[in-house]
């Protein structure tokens, strides 16, 4: 069973490493803009580079080049006690709004401390604690990785879910979380490491590769968390779209003069403007232009027998106006491709619903629901204006 568990969390690990470094290729470019993010950017490098050289086929390939050596294990510790003071600065940063450059002098201290430890130890090999003999290269140098990365995690772990409870940004509340949660993992990886130099219980170095994998699947998701809200308000985005589409469509092929179109074999095509945001405020200005044109094209009387014919049907209240709107604009639409001259004079303007733009485009959606529904084709309507 214990070798099973290991087994399952070395794979786990390869792949939280595969995304970490995916993460960090993704962010890069936003990073090179944008100096308030390179702390978490340099985090996250940092623990990638760490757990990559945690990986034992990693070791291997290395030994191939250069030989057995200590030396890429100790470069593993000094990138995590760098990183220990990015994840610091990131979450400082975060708090407090500045850099806190006093972290990184400390790390550097902490690393020259490590070195010196190392190289004036017996000679030796990895850097692990045997199952027999003691802590390699010596016990001190263990105290001294294990006390800053797991002060460090438990600093990090504390103000990540205070400050997160705290902050009104979702994207910065869900990073935070996502941050504390990592360190909770690598502080449970660090606690783990002092139980086995205390009682080597021999059920530890199965568990904490599957601490390694789900730290390193947490950090590489708190990196991407403006990816993911990002990519999350582009298919809704598109998901609106997709629903105004039909509306937007059929308003431009009968009120064409609203559109700046591109035409190919007979079809409209929207001009990409650039940005799905920007997409979607046209779509929707698009469509109340063609609206406030259509409205020439139905008499006053018209519109209060599609509202009694709708109020009559049982529709309920919240759905009569777009439900009149969708009526009134398909008769419109038929006058106009009839010849129909519009109406002049002072014409009330149309429901537009809300008085904001999200607002406006839920109204336009159920708009453009209630133009496919086969009843409105039904309400007998009999126009003045014929």
């Amino acid at each position: 069973m214990a070798d099973e568990l290991r087994t399952f969390g070395i794979g786990l690990e390869t792949a939280g490493v595969a995304c970490m470094w995916l993460a960090v290729a993704l962010r890069a470019p936003t990073v090179i803009r944008s100096h308030e993010q390179r702390p978490l950017w340099l985090a996250v490098l940092g623990a990638a580079t760490a757990v990559t050289l945690h990986l034992q086929w990693v070791n291997d390939l290395v030994f191939l080049v250069t030989g057995p050596t200590h030396l890429t294990a100790l470069a593993r510790n000094l990138f995590g006690v760098l990183t220990s003071a990015a994840v610091l600065d990131f979450v400082f940063l975060a708090v407090r709004g500045r850099h806190t450059y006093a972290l990184y002098r400390l790390a550097i201290v902490v690393m020259a401390v490590l070195i010196f430890l190392d190289m004036t130890a017996e000679s030796h090999l990895p850097h692990a604690v045997h199952p027999v003999a003691g802590p390699s290269p010596s016990t001190a140098y263990w105290a001294v990785l294990i006390s800053v990365n797991l002060g460090t995690n438990i600093v990090c772990a504390t103000a990540c879910w205070w400050y997160s409870r705290a902050s009104r940004d979702a994207a910065l509340r869900v990073g935070l979380r996502l941050f504390g949660l990592s360190a909770v993992f690598s502080g449970t990886y660090w606690l783990l490491s002092v139980a086995y130099i205390e009682g080597r219980y021999f059920w530890i170095p199965s568990v904490t590769p599957l601490l390694l994998g789900c730290y390193a699947f947490v950090r590489a998701s708190a990196i991407c968390v403006p990816i993911g809200i990002a990519t999350v308000l582009a298919l809704r985005r598109l998901r609106i779209l997709y629903r105004l589409w039909p509306l937007w469509r059929d308003l431009v092929d009968a009120v064409p003069g609203i559109h700046l179109e591109i035409r190919k074999r007979g079809v409209i095509f929207p001009r990409w403007p650039g940005s799905l945001d920007l997409l979607l405020y046209r779509t929707v200005i698009e469509i109340r232009d063609a609206i406030l044109h259509l409205r020439a094209y139905v008499p006053e009387a018209d519109l209060d027998a599609i509202r009694d014919a709708i109020e009559h049907g049982g529709s309920p209240r919240t759905e009569t106006d777009p439900l009149v709107t969708a009526c009134w604009l398909r008769i419109a639409r038929q006058a106009k491709e009839n010849g129909v001259s519009p109406l002049r004079g002072d014409l009330t303007a149309p429901v537009l619903g809300g008085t904001d733009l999200p607002g406006e485009i839920e109204f336009l959606c159920k708009v453009a629901q209630a133009d496919a529904l086969s009843r409105l084709r039904r309400i007998p309507v009999t126009s003045t204006i014929r």
